[in-house]
């Protein structure tokens, strides 16, 4: 195969999934009617009782109860708010926050602008290891947004808390709700509608610990996030995710495969190695790097010929900051050579194999052109 493919692949789901609306009870239209949960009218009322059913769903995936819910804009808003809001919680404890390295912008961002604020320091993460005193909040990737290294949060929490009983531990829940399993043992938990088939501009957060607001306004949330309610993207994110946690297995499955056929670049071509910490790699993400071809050119050469993958976390590649690979240790060559393909169960294994034969073509085309001599 050569020249353009004939189909768009998008293999970017880390970076956003298309939304899907779901058959909801009645299969129609959510809501084809105005409604303001906080409004006192019937249809208002309606709309509450609406939102109570998605608070509801969201509790039974996470195994939370509803009022643990909070509902948000985003990963984002969520991630934000259980960081600030918990360091704004303790402040006269006082409190130590940690995060990976490699962790997200919306988790290291808030973490500093607290320090900033002086509400919180910043712990080194060395100190994690072994027996510790005081308050302080661990900040975790469910899977990592740029490898999909899994990280095992019951047991992690566990440890961090017979190490130190006066952990919190939280975590990022992006790239992991509904895709994995295993986001018991933690304090909190965040999500994100558009990363899982749902809404753009909806997420939330699951928090089983005292926060404070850092926004102000009409109450709603219990008090914790102001602002009407995003009532549409709660049901369609609540849809999507039943229907993903009820085939999660399957999904994986069906990933795993598509993962495993687009792997086979490495087999194929000389200088491509797969970046990740561990063997406990999520199928929905793969990370590769080509020797001596940048990352931004290989993902541009891609999109031109119907193929669309990243270079890692959006947010990231608008900042001139280190790389979450050169974070996570990997030289700065490889780390400029990666490119991110990122899977949903609505990928197919034919559109693997098309771009298994796209990548491998262009890959050589380009070392040709650049004339990089391969191992």
């Amino acid at each position: 195969m050569s020249g353009k493919s004939s189909k768009e692949i998008y293999f970017d789901n880390a970076a956003t999934t298309a939304p899907l609306f779901f058959d909801c009870a009645d299969g129609k239209s959510p809501l084809p009617y105005p409604a303001n949960p906080s409004s006192p009218h019937g249809l208002g009322i309606r709309a509450e009782r609406k939102l109570a059913d998605a608070r509801k769903d969201f509790a039974e995936i996470l195994g939370c109860r509803p009022g643990e819910i909070i509902f948000t804009s985003g990963g984002t808003e969520s991630n934000n708010l259980a960081i600030l809001g918990f360091a704004l919680a303790n402040k006269r404890r006082g409190v130590t926050l940690f995060c990976e390295p490699q962790a997200h912008p919306s988790v290291i961002e808030p973490i500093k602008f607290a320090a900033e604020l002086g509400l919180a320091e910043i712990g080194d993460r060395r100190d994690l290891e072994g027996p510790s005193r005081g308050l302080r909040l661990v900040c975790l990737s469910h899977v990592s947004h740029e490898t999909g290294d899994i990280c095992n949060l019951a047991e992690t929490a566990a440890r961090l808390k017979r190490e130190n009983p006066e952990t919190v531990v939280f975590a990022d829940g992006a790239q992991g709700f509904c895709k994995e399993f295993g986001h018991t043992g933690v304090d909190m938990y965040s999500f994100s509608g558009h990363k899982i088939h749902g809404a753009a501009g909806f997420g939330g957060l699951y928090s089983g610990v005292r926060l404070v607001p850092f926004s102000r306004g009409g109450g709603q949330e219990n008090g914790l996030r102001s602002g009407t309610e995003n009532l549409h993207g709660a049901i369609q994110t609540a849809c999507a995710a039943k229907h993903l946690a009820a085939n999660l297995e399957e999904n994986h499955a069906r990933v795993a495969a598509i993962k495993a056929a687009l792997r086979e670049i490495a087999y194929a071509l000389p200088d491509v190695t797969e970046n990740a910490l561990s063997d406990v790699v999520s199928p929905y993400i793969l990370n590769l790097s080509f020797a001596g071809i940048k990352g931004e050119t290989l993902v541009h050469v891609l999109s031109e010929n119907g193929i669309f993958a990243s270079m890692g976390a959006a947010c990231r590649s608008r900042k001139k900051q280190k790389s979450a690979l050169e974070a996570m240790g990997f030289s700065k060559e490889r780390a400029e050579s990666a490119v991110r393909f990122s899977f949903s169960h609505l990928n197919t294994l034919e559109e693997a194999e098309i771009a298994k034969r796209v990548v491998i073509e262009k890959v050589s085309e380009l070392r040709r052109i650049l004339k990089r001599p391969v191992s």
